[in-house]
């Protein structure tokens, strides 16, 4: 029996259930989906603690043979800006990486996942690309696919280790609830510079960019803020190598009964003079209409 774990939250998939590949003889789905709140040290098996599984479907009149594999971005496939590649593949496997499928039938890949037990894995968001490759058949065809898992590891900000990475923010999530509209709130983090020399960084509101699928980062259940310059913060910031500095968010939702009992979300992209981006997930919740506002 499905079992769900608390803490792992696995959201709806971003790309539609089912990807047509080359030929009509390999469908793989979900093309694309998101794991939150991963919490490094932990084991997850995304099957039995979500009910979520690779789906292979063989449209073929003749059996088929895939192999499963997981790998770094930067070896195949892409990453959503904002993310990093994983840092290691092998923290995501098969339960079994070689299906034999019948003709006009289907199996299904179980995947697992751990992160080492590290604090500075905390705070992270990452891309791991899932290998689907087929054996070749008489006519030499093999077919491939490949399915991108983005991964976001716990939100921390009592962490005792730097954050992993050429950037990091501590937390990666800032929650504003209870939020009444009309009154401001302020948050804090940290933001991290990795690397050796001094860089400086832009960091803005990335939802309303143009070019931006916002289902592959917006959070089930939330919608994009109405206005991105409720929220204030600092818009560039210079910071020494292996160093950090404190910023300030502030939100000023106005007072307005359309206002009340929503949930909106924001990401504030982090972007080095370097090239290298981070965000920070910023999620905001109003309280309900108070009676006689």
């Amino acid at each position: 029996m499905a079992r769900v774990l608390q803490g792992l939250a696995l959201l709806v998939l971003l790309l539609g259930f089912e990807e047509r590949l080359v030929a009509a003889s390999l469908r793989v789905a979900p093309a694309r989906f998101i794991v939150h709140n991963v919490e490094p040290g932990k084991l997850y098996d995304l099957y039995g603690e979500t009910g979520l599984r690779l789906t292979l479907y063989n449209d073929d009149r003749t059996a088929r043979t895939w192999m499963l594999t997981t790998h770094r971005p930067s070896e195949r496939g892409k990453w959503e800006r904002g993310y990093d590649e994983i840092p290691d593949a092998d923290w995501c496997w098969f339960e079994t990486a070689e299906l034999n499928v019948l003709p006009a039938s289907k199996a299904y890949g179980y995947l697992k996942l751990q992160i080492p037990a590290e604090e500075k894995y905390y705070n992270q968001h990452w891309v791991v690309t899932l290998g689907i490759d087929g054996k070749a058949g008489r006519g030499g065809l093999a077919l491939a696919a490949d399915v991108r898992v983005q991964i976001e590891t716990k939100s921390k900000a009592d962490v005792s280790e730097s954050p992993y990475g050429c950037i990091g923010t501590v937390p990666s999530l800032v929650r504003f609830e209870g939020v009444v509209p009309g009154k401001s709130v302020e948050k804090g983090i940290v933001l991290y510079n990795g690397e050796a020399e001094t860089r400086t960084y832009t960091i803005a509101p990335f939802l309303e960019v143009e070019d931006v699928e916002k289902a592959t980062y917006l959070t089930s259940s939330y919608a994009t803020i109405p206005d991105s310059r409720w929220l204030q913060h600092k818009e560039n910031a210079e910071i020494e190598g292996q160093n950090s500095i404190a910023l300030n968010l502030r939100l000023d939702v106005p007072e307005d009964r359309a206002f009340f009992k929503k949930k909106w979300e924001e990401l504030l992209l982090i972007r080095s003079d370097r090239g290298h981006t981070a965000f920070v997930r910023v999620q905001i919740e109003t309280v309900p209409e108070e009676s006689g506002y």
